[in-house]
């Protein structure tokens, strides 16, 4: 989120651009480039079902022992995990990244308002079924994981359990597995203490939240994941939360695994892990825990 609509007098400019903030954030700069982190990916393009065009990034050994398809967060774009696709590239596993719809170099949607939580799910759908064809040994394997940054995650658990496909692995960091709404509500709330007519900004506030869940479906998106988790039983989870992470709720995502997860679950809490920084607070021990659970997931008994 890049744009604060707290500067707005309460009204309906404030209510229309807090809808607009969150409904469609303004996409964040590619700030960094491949070389810099010793990559030399290959470009590649897909076409989602809804007809959107989808770019990306592979970067993978000739064999590779698995394959990790990685989603970057709402309203960021595929060179935020440049530094993902380097630790994996230096375990042996092949990774994809791709920009979501409106990011990076993807093309925008004609239909930009409605739905602009539920419609990337088109776009990792039709990345998975380019993995498919790219990795075809290591797909028959069922050596394909997928990895999720904040919005990203959302993504990854919501689709995981419902294509058909068993994954051999889901990690999720800095992922806000709660309603959207709630969470809205709380950062809103925060932004306004201590503000003038803070009882209409509260007004205007609670109006905007249900403009934004009603544009985006974003009900209809958490209901999704919920039957997601429930049908991966087979599907080793690692939900990589930050201690300092103000961003969401991180209890109330631990509830969501507690109750609705289906299969093995690992927890991590990062001392000094603040959202989409655990893996500089962590340093070293975030590139041995992430890698050393993919591939035990990747080379399990049992595993799909």
């Amino acid at each position: 989120m890049t744009t604060v609509a707290a500067a707005d007098p309460p009204g309906p400019g404030y209510v229309w651009s807090t809808v607009r903030r969150f409904a469609w954030p303004d996409q964040a700069p590619s700030l960094e480039r491949p070389e810099a982190h010793g990559l030399a990916p290959e470009a590649f393009s897909v076409r989602a079902s809804d007809g959107v065009e989808i770019r990306g990034w592979v970067v993978a050994p000739a064999a590779p022992e698995g394959v990790v398809i990685l989603c970057h967060g709402r309203g960021a774009n595929k060179t935020r995990l440049l530094f993902h696709l380097a630790m994996l590239q230096r375990a042996g596993l092949g990774a994809v990244a791709f920009d979501f719809r409106g990011c990076g170099t993807s093309d925008a949607p004609q239909r930009r308002w409605f739905g602009s939580l539920w419609d990337p799910l088109f776009d990792l759908e039709a990345v998975a079924r380019h993995v498919e064809r790219r990795f075809c040994a290591a797909s028959r394997a069922g050596r394909v994981a997928l990895l999720g940054l904040s919005f990203g995650g959302n993504m990854a658990i919501a689709h995981a359990g419902t294509t058909g496909r068993r994954y051999a692995a889901l990690v999720l960091d800095s992922t806000p597995l709660l309603r959207w709404g709630g969470m809205l509500a709380s950062l809103l709330e925060r932004e306004r203490k201590g503000a003038r007519d803070a009882w209409l900004r509260a007004a205007c506030d609670a109006l905007a939240v249900a403009m934004i869940v009603k544009l985006t479906r974003a009900d209809g998106l958490y209901r999704h994941a919920r039957r997601s988790a429930r049908k991966l039983a087979e599907t080793p989870l690692l939900l990589v939360l930050g201690e300092r992470d103000s961003f969401f709720d991180v209890e109330e995502s631990c509830r969501f695994v507690a109750r609705h997860y289906a299969g093995p679950v690992q927890i991590w809490r990062v001392p000094r892990g603040r959202h989409l920084t655990n893996h500089i607070a962590a340093g070293e021990a975030y590139e041995r825990q992430v890698v050393s659970f993919l591939r035990a997931a990747m080379h399990r008994k049992g595993s799909p």
